[in-house]
């Protein structure tokens, strides 16, 4: 079982921040995830609504302002530009970059073409993840290399029809709708299945038991400490 840092390690530090991007590394993540939208002038930053109320406590839109107006804006915990954390993070652990909104993919597959994935290998470092199949598709258009998971919230089965037209490399399933037979087909079709979003040990390991091969948290120090637990 593989364990992704949920938001870096949003349970342990503010949620797609370099402190907690820092935490699930600290925590020994195999994977961590983030998102990633754009601001005004398409610049890829890290953070999961399209405002930065809830994490920020101000009431800016992501795509409204640009990146000095965002940084200036969130002084006390600065938001992050995706280039910082792929200068940081980029080929020593996995990042899993969940692409919101529109023309968000594109943006960030190309910086990646671009400045760290010189070559057809350096593209096994990123997991594109998405809930939409057209921001997939055009991060595949981008690369025919990039590793592409599609996102679900109720129909675990959707995944097929895409896994044909994009080759998809993963299937992110919502722990309320995980469906045996679809885990199934999924590893059948050489994906890589994981559950989102997991707290509770006991879940977690009664899932691995269903052959989920990953488990999305945001304290992996407490998932890695219980599966050691039972692996002993």
């Amino acid at each position: 079982m593989l364990i992704i840092g949920h938001r870096g390690a949003g349970g342990l530090a503010p949620e797609n921040s370099l402190e907690a991007l820092r935490a699930g590394v600290e925590a020994d993540a195999d994977i961590l995830e983030f998102d990633v939208r754009l601001t005004k002038d398409k610049i890829p930053v890290l953070v999961h609504d399209f405002h930065t109320l809830r994490t920020h406590h101000d009431t800016s839109i992501i795509s409204r302002h640009t990146l000095s107006e965002l940084l200036e804006r969130t002084q006390k915990q600065p938001i992050v530009p995706l280039a910082d954390v792929l200068n940081e993070f980029f080929g020593k652990i996995l990042l899993n970059i969940e692409v919101k909104g529109r023309g968000t993919g594109k943006v960030v597959a190309e910086l990646i073409k671009a400045n760290y994935a010189k070559r057809a290998s350096d593209w096994n470092n990123i997991l594109f993840s998405s809930f939409r199949g057209s921001e997939l598709s055009t991060i595949r258009e981008v690369s025919t290399h990039a590793n592409l998971s599609l996102l679900h919230s109720e129909n675990p089965f959707i995944f097929i029809a895409y896994h044909r037209k994009l080759r998809l490399s993963a299937v992110g399933f919502h722990r309320l709708y995980i469906n045996r037979l679809a885990v199934e087909i999924a590893k059948r079709a050489r994906l890589f299945t994981y559950a989102y979003t997991i707290n509770r040990p006991h879940t977690a390991l009664l899932l691995t038991q269903q052959g989920i091969d990953g488990i999305v948290t945001d304290r992996p120090d407490r998932i890695l400490s219980e599966v050691k637990k039972h692996a002993d």
